[in-house]
């Protein structure tokens, strides 16, 4: 089938289209179409603006994503460290808590043994 014979079939279709309907329902039916094609453009816009589109969006996201990705296993080394960190900590918090009872308790010890 050529594109004139296609062009003509269509076109047999719109007249017979038209001439079947009434005018109102035509009107409304072009109201419809128009409406649709604002609601595209919208959509259209809102998909692929340059500055805040979703596509930029999610093209951003996926860079963020893979970055995060890229750097996990450093993450989880200093992670690593910073536990290591907190345990050394605890340590020499509960050493620091006995030095100082042990100096404490002299300190009494020798208070009380010069005051006889």
């Amino acid at each position: 089938m050529t594109q004139t014979e296609m062009l003509e079939a269509v076109l047999s279709e719109l007249r017979h289209i038209k001439s079947h309907m009434p005018n109102g329902e035509l009107k409304q039916m072009q109201r419809d179409l128009e409406d649709m094609k604002e609601d595209i453009s919208d959509l259209k816009y809102t998909m692929l603006n340059p500055e805040n589109g979703v596509i930029v969006n999610t093209n951003k996201n996926t860079e963020f994503r893979q970055a995060m990705q890229s750097n996990e296993k450093e993450f989880r080394h200093q992670m690593n460290d910073v536990e290591k960190l907190m345990i050394w900590k605890s340590n020499v918090n509960k050493a620091l808590w006995i030095i100082f009872s042990l100096l404490a308790g002299l300190v009494f010890k020798i208070l009380f043994e010069l005051n006889p």
